[in-house]
């Protein structure tokens, strides 16, 4: 990637739970995100990277993987627009340490209790403190 964009690493989620059908991930949701963005990689339409949920996308990410049942990724930041160069500067000066992932999921309920269905990724945000625990930034590069 040319000069333009800064690439972080991080985890976007941690490890999936067991024998669990809720609206957290489980492995088996991991594994189904991952798939997710290799496949937008691989088309025109990249996962996109936020501040905080919101607002403008200020990158897109590169690649995620599971390790230890967390799922880590590689995220660029486009340097070459406002949004993407204060994002940047947001994990650079320690405002921003942790990622969120963004995912669709349908619910269904009935007289028993509720059954979620598919997650789909919607997108992985730059945050100031994450929801879930163990989710941090653990390095940038500018390249």
């Amino acid at each position: 990637m040319a000069a333009h964009y800064t690439l972080l690493w991080g985890t976007a989620n941690p490890e999936g739970l067991n024998n669990y059908k809720g609206v957290y991930l489980n492995q088996e949701d991991i594994r189904d995100m991952i798939l997710q963005i290799d496949e937008a990689s691989a088309g025109h339409k990249k996962v996109p990277v936020l501040v905080e949920h919101a607002g403008a996308e200020i990158g897109h990410v590169v690649s995620a993987w599971e390790h230890g049942g967390k799922m880590e990724c590689v995220l660029a930041l486009d340097n070459r627009v406002l949004e993407g160069s204060f994002g940047a500067e947001f994990v650079k000066a320690g405002i921003c340490k942790d990622l969120s992932l963004g995912y669709d999921l349908n619910i269904e309920q009935s007289k028993s209790g509720f059954k979620t269905g598919k997650k789909k990724i919607k997108e992985i945000s730059i945050v100031k403190k994450g929801a879930r625990p163990s989710c941090h930034i653990h390095g940038y590069s500018k390249t």
